[in-house]
């Protein structure tokens, strides 16, 4: 019985086992290791498989029956070890050898080199691997799997195996994204509407209140200059007709901005927070650096839904003084930085991050598949920052 000691995510072990060897030959040189040093790394994977034995055998009992899958890569012989879960899964055989090439081929082409790429890194850095990818099966169906594993280090910090579960996460994938669905739905659904209602104030009401102040002027050119009591009431009623049509073309602009489609993004979101300012007495500065053209309608739309929405929770809830927007473009993504000098809030407060508005935010970020960041504290402002990648907009054009 001898003990040797294996290191796993930083922490050393001591296991006790019987040595064995993998193999009844002298082993050849692997890896560029000297004859020595790869028997060395074969004894030390063999122990760790003896001593990993009876562990294993309680994992493969415990999977039975459910929908996790075992796996086992050894560093030092560049073997792989698939359960018969982890087979059914990727549509292998249940019979057979496996190999690394028999994973490759089984994930789905673009997943491979971000696998690969976490997976290097994971053992490189020693630090938990952990990913979902799709797999490719032989009836050409593909499957979400979720992986996870720890490598196991010898003496020297050298990587000696990688031990892991899968699990089909298909099902759960396929319901996030139903409910991205509806969400998308709901949203353009709510679009569709604002489109109807602002058509309507701009086409009948807008109308209506023009014709209603054109009445009262004439009323007035009638009636003459004196400051007679009805002169000063008709002054009164022709100014308040005034504002409330200047309102509802406001709020028509704000349910659908034609200027949006006319004049492009930053065109519109700056004529929309010299608006802002004007009528909420907010100072609104805005900057921009060169955008990519053509940007999607969609991105386009999400980034002005942001802004009004934001400088709305701005107007209501901040009691800010001043508000500066951003839009910042990177050779990988278009961002949207939106701060204020406000009183802010506690982000630990479900209120803060449960609000309508804020959810209505983050559906429209998810599904461009951008991210919405939120900070913010008590008496030091809020930033909202809405990042959305570039290929996701070039994917949309």
């Amino acid at each position: 019985m001898v003990e040797v000691e294996i290191q796993s995510s930083g922490k050393t072990i001591a296991l006790p086992f019987r040595l064995a060897l993998m193999t009844s030959e002298p082993p050849k040189r692997v890896h560029g290791l000297s004859r020595s040093a790869t028997n060395a790394s074969l004894r030390e994977a063999t122990a760790m498989e003896s001593a990993l034995g009876i562990r294993d055998e309680w994992l493969r009992l415990a999977a039975q029956g459910s929908q996790m899958g075992l796996w086992y890569w050894n560093e030092v012989t560049s073997e792989l070890f698939w359960d018969a879960k982890s087979r059914e899964m990727f549509g292998v055989p249940a019979e057979g050898e496996v190999t690394l090439e028999t994973f490759y081929r089984a994930l789905h082409p673009d997943d491979v080199e971000r696998v690969t790429r976490t997976w290097r890194h994971a053992v490189a850095d020693r630090q938990p691997y952990e990913t979902e990818y799709r797999s490719r099966r032989p009836d050409g169906t593909s499957r979400w799997i979720y992986a996870r594993g720890s490598a196991y280090y010898d003496e020297t910090a050298k990587p000696i195996c990688m031990v892991g579960v899968v699990f089909d996460i298909t099902e759960r994938r396929e319901i996030e994204q139903d409910r991205l669905d509806l969400s998308g739905r709901l949203i353009k659904a709510q679009e569709a509407e604002r489109r109807h209602l602002a058509r309507e104030l701009h086409d009948d009401f807008c109308q209506r209140v023009a014709l209603l102040a054109t009445q009262l002027q004439i009323i007035l050119d009638a009636v003459g200059n004196s400051r007679s009591k009805v002169s000063e009431r008709l002054r009164e009623l022709l100014k308040t007709v005034n504002e409330f049509g200047a309102e509802v073309h406001s709020l028509s602009h704000s349910l659908h901005s034609s200027k949006l489609e006319i004049l492009g993004l930053s065109r519109s979101v700056s004529s929309f927070c010299r608006d802002f300012s004007k009528q909420h007495k907010i100072q609104i500065d805005f900057h921009q650096t060169a955008l990519p053209e053509p940007i999607p309608f969609e991105t386009t739309l999400c980034l002005f839904r942001v802004v009004q929405e934001g400088l709305q929770n701005v107007n209501k809830h901040s009691r800010a003084s001043r508000a500066e927007v951003r839009l910042v473009s990177s050779l990988t993504a278009i961002s949207l930085m939106l701060r204020d000098n406000g009183v802010g809030f506690d982000l630990s407060q479900n209120y803060a991050s449960n609000g309508i508005g804020i959810l209505s935010m983050k559906e429209r970020a998810r599904m461009l598949n951008g991210t919405l960041e939120i900070r913010s504290s008590p008496m030091k402002g809020t930033e909202i920052t809405l990042t959305i990648p570039l290929k996701n907009v070039h994917a949309a054009a």
